[in-house]
């Protein structure tokens, strides 16, 4: 009877192990599937940063050229005045400059370089492992998905948060370059109509 007991025994000792193994197993497997996901966010927000810095500097060339074409113009118009003042052309120009102006300051400032959350240096990752009270642990491979999916998880927040913080300049230098246009041709419409 007590070798029943004991065969018993040792079938829910395997049964308890091979539960724990397989569980184990899905996590693992939970653990990769997150860390591809946390490496595809990640490359999402290189790019996007990319792209954010791109548009920023297309918001400056647009405002060279924009400027350039206002201020060659702008001799012209004022020779061939008419009836119009001096007063309505400074008045015009300084509004349209002032809408240009902070349309370049918001577009440099989306390709500001601010302070990100970067990996710790390998020294620091390696004595923080080998160093380690629970290293035990560390060598279960999902633990180590996990450290690794935090790290790039920290790196990428930041990195986000940043980006947002870009996208929101970067409307901001639109409409204030919008904002140009529209006073260009709000001043076109009061010459016009003026000099009927």
């Amino acid at each position: 009877m007590e070798g029943c007991l004991a065969v018993i025994r040792k079938v829910k000792v395997s049964l308890k192990k091979d539960k724990q193994i397989e569980q184990d197993q899905m996590v693992v497997v939970q653990y990769r599937y997150i860390k591809e996901l946390a490496i595809m966010k990640y490359e999402t927000e290189e790019r996007r940063e990319q792209n954010l810095v791109q548009q920023s500097s297309q918001m400056q060339t647009a405002f060279s050229f924009m400027t350039a074409a206002i201020f060659m113009a702008l001799p012209i118009c004022v020779e061939y005045r008419g009836v119009l003042s001096l007063k309505f052309f400074f008045v015009s120009t300084s509004f349209v400059s002032a809408f240009l102006i902070a349309s370049l300051i918001t577009a440099s400032l989306a390709q500001w370089r601010w302070k990100t959350e970067s990996l710790p240096d390998v020294n620091v990752i390696k004595d923080s492992i080998v160093n380690s009270t629970e290293w035990e642990s560390l060598c279960a491979e999902h633990i180590q998905l996990a450290q690794y999916v935090e790290l790039i998880g920290k790196v990428q927040h930041i990195k986000a948060k940043i980006n947002d913080r870009r996208v929101v300049l970067i409307m901001m230098s639109m409409i204030c370059f919008y904002l140009s246009i529209v006073s260009i041709v709000i001043s076109f419409v009061v010459a016009i109509i003026t000099m009927l």
